[in-house]
This record gives C-alpha cells, sequence and structure tokens, in this order.
C-alpha cells in the first residue's frame, strides 16, 4: 500500500516542496483545503505522518492537534510540525499540544527528505 502524508499547510511554496519531495520518493501527499476535510482524510486511512505549518492560519494548528490527539482513531498519528526559528513558546505550546516533532522551517526544509522517508515505517527502510 503507497504510504500517505497529510500536509496542513497554507504556504504554496512548502506545499510544493512536500509534493516533490513526496512524490520523488514515492509517497503520496494529500493537502485538504480545511481541517474538517483533513481530520476527515486521517479518519478515513490514517497517515503515516502529519506535516503541520505551526504558522497556518487556515488549520488552527494547536487546534488542530488537540483534536487529533483527543480522538483514538487519530492519537497515534505521528505530527512534524515547522515554524519561524524565533517563536520558542509556540513550539513549546507545539509540544504540550501533542507535536511529535518541531522543526525551524529551515531544518524542515534541510532534512525534508528523511522526515517523509522516516515517516513511512521501518519495513521500507528494512526493505520489506
Amino acid at each position: 500500500m503507497t504510504r500517505k502524508v497529510l500536509g496542513a499547510v497554507d504556504d504554496l511554496l512548502f506545499r510544493s516542496k512536500i509534493s516533490a519531495t513526496a512524490d520523488a520518493l514515492g509517497i503520496e501527499a494529500l493537502f485538504p483545503r480545511s481541517t474538517k476535510k483533513l481530520l476527515e482524510a486521517a479518519t478515513e486511512r490514517a497517515p503515516d505522518l502529519l506535516v503541520l505549518d505551526l504558522n497556518s492560519a487556515r488549520y488552527d494548528p494547536l487546534r488542530l492537534l488537540e483534536r487529533l490527539k483527543a480522538s483514538p482513531d487519530t492519537r497515534s498519528i505521528p505530527v512534524v510540525g515547522f515554524l519561524s526559528h524565533v517563536q520558542k513558546d509556540l513550539a513549546v505550546a507545539a509540544r504540550e499540544a501533542g507535536c511529535d516533532r518541531v522543526l525551524a522551517r529551515s531544518a524542515f526544509t534541510k532534512n525534508l527528505p528523511e522526515i517523509l522517508a522516516g515517516a513511512v515505517g521501518e519495513e521500507v527502510r528494512n526493505g520489506h
């Protein structure tokens, strides 16, 4: 089964980087246009990773994290969030809300292939 990454990302530059990297790795990347659609997609078939722009105006990231982590259907989905490196309070709040990994935008971009590849699980790295 094809691996799936959901993106709660408004920024078109980041969406295109994520899409291009996912395509190169053979991973399906989806960017639902609303929180409701994202939660539906996550519940329908849990993604291997949720990428969350912690500066998103559209998705209300902290509330989205709370909703994801409150539901038994979605709480185990790994979440990687990214933000400006100066937003220390937001990074702390995101971790407290359930974000598994919080990265500065530059680190997220630099490590994107590894982040997406790591999100697809051990069986890919082990050749299964």
